[in-house]
């Protein structure tokens, strides 16, 4: 009878794993065929006639231990071609010499700190102005990116606030095309672009002038993990109007909605939003995920229409981490601030009120990608312990294993190629982005993301396990992983 029961609790296991991978690959593969039916309606980035001018944007760039890139991310900061910005650098208590090489690069004043600023933050220490106006310095105590950027927007005086990370490098037309989205359609609250790996490339006067197929293994398969994020699912949800997450790296919000909402999510953040719907104490990791549901949240209450706009041809080049222990480092924060994400927004999840935000986007990141990792351990030691007991059918694990084979060369192959065909139109900066540019690159790729599904996914299945495992120990670390810079060529006279 004991021996029936366990036999019977198996198969239950076995049925709901079954039904479990099912929902997800047959999500997945509907965001993938979206896809590749929105890349046969995606033009080129066609320019309608706007005034740039009226709306003005503040470029916030939290710098925290930033020495490598600091200076040469603010040089090219400026030289964007975009009629009215403000450059916001904040640096965050660094403890190498970010402050010094800030100071020695650039002629500033010093001015008078905010007396009463709108979002709780760590003190300011100094405040500073460039001699021809273009950038505002402030030197703070270390409170954290998030609070940093809020500071940041304290002090901004533009109508949109654009966060970029201290390593970014934006091509010269990027802030134009980001923006655009929200000029035509004011109901957008937030947009950003698509980002590329800088590992390799050699930048001269702010053009990428080399960008070839980098052979380290680790950046290669996050190229991967990036052609399938964002060209596929970040496109298919931004379309379905279930986008939860805009990268940090390079996004636009509007500056009244994030005094709305109370601005980044901090510890010390008191504003009156934050206290009335996920209570004041909170914080995460992964800012950039949480105020865009915090965003959404706002819209849905307040019965207005909102849009998150993914936008696949503004480029943003951003250095991976290209070392085991720096990518781990990544993607044990990443799956912390989903979980904290999770969390904090728990209330909203299966809500009808909240539409398709609470109905489909926020299951959809609870089930299948916060949980995936602890299902997928699940299934290794279901399949190791019933393969030994005999209890399941060796023949058709192959075959499962076969299939996932074919069904990642299918996807890896398909979307790149359409990907390609696409860039063809497009501006030589996204063609650059891809890396990309002959057969062998190409099935170099393909050839990667096979190996990838059997080594690289189970390294970051472990990363993400121990997001998980922080997050119930409620250990809320950052983790920086150190920068190696981009490399800069002078013009040869």
């Amino acid at each position: 009878m004991e021996e029936s029961m366990f036999v019977f609790f198996i198969r239950v296991v076995e049925k709901m794993l079954i039904i479990y991978f099912s929902a997800y690959f047959i999500f997945d593969f509907f965001l993938f065929l979206y896809s590749l039916l929105r890349f046969r309606k995606l033009k080129r980035y066609v320019e309608k006639i706007v005034s740039y001018q009226d709306h003005s944007i503040s470029i916030v760039v939290p710098a925290y231990n930033e020495s490598v890139s600091i200076v040469q991310c603010l040089t090219m900061l400026l030289k964007i071609d975009y009629p009215d910005f403000e450059l916001i650098v904040v640096n965050d208590g660094s403890k190498d010499d970010t402050h010094e090489k800030i100071m020695k690069r650039f002629s500033f004043q010093s001015v008078e700190m905010l007396s009463t600023p709108i979002l709780t933050t760590k003190e300011a220490r100094h405040c500073y102005i460039s001699d021809d106006k273009r950038i505002i310095y402030i030197d703070k105590e270390n409170g954290g990116k998030a609070d940093a950027i809020n500071m940041g927007i304290n002090y901004a005086t533009k109508k949109y606030t654009c966060t970029i990370d201290a390593d970014s490098i934006l091509d010269d037309q990027a802030l134009k095309k980001v923006i655009y989205p929200m000029i035509i359609d004011p109901s957008t609250f937030v947009s950003g672009g698509q980002l590329a790996a800088s590992n390799g490339v050699v930048i001269r006067d702010n053009k990428v002038v080399s960008s070839h197929m980098p052979r380290n293994k680790w950046v290669i398969w996050q190229i991967i993990e990036y052609i399938k994020s964002f060209m596929i699912s970040r496109i298919s949800l931004s379309r379905l109007n279930a986008l939860l997450v805009m990268s940090g790296a390079f996004s636009i919000y509007k500056r009244e909605d994030l005094l709305a909402v109370g601005g980044f999510l901090t510890e010390q953040n008191d504003h009156p939003y934050i206290a009335s719907t996920i209570g004041v104490g909170n914080k995460t990791v992964c800012e950039d995920m949480e105020i865009v549901v915090r965003l959404w949240r706002y819209y849905k209450e307040q019965k207005r229409k909102g849009k998150a706009k993914f936008i696949p041809d503004p480029v943003c080049w951003t250095e991976m981490p290209d070392t085991a222990t720096n990518l781990y480092k990544q993607r044990v924060r990443w799956h912390l601030g989903l979980a904290e994400t999770m969390f904090i927004h728990r209330s909203i999840v299966f809500e009808p009120s909240y539409g398709s935000i609470g109905m489909i986007a926020m299951p959809y990141y609870f089930f299948f990608e916060l949980l995936s990792p602890l299902v997928k351990l699940l299934t290794l030691f279901f399949l190791i312990i019933t393969s030994f007991m005999g209890l399941i059918n060796t023949a058709w694990v192959t075959l499962l294993l076969i299939s996932i084979l074919l069904t990642t060369a299918i996807i890896t192959s398909s979307i790149t190629v359409f990907i390609e065909n696409w860039s063809e139109k497009q501006t030589q900066v996204t063609r650059d982005a891809l890396r990309y540019k002959t057969f062998k690159d190409w099935l170099w790729l393909l050839i990667m993301g096979i190996i990838g599904d059997f080594s690289f996914a189970f390294f970051r299945m472990y990363a993400q396990l121990a997001g998980i495992v922080n997050f119930l120990r409620k250990r809320s670390e950052w983790n920086k992983f150190e920068r190696r810079g981009v490399e800069h060529v002078s013009t040869t006279k």
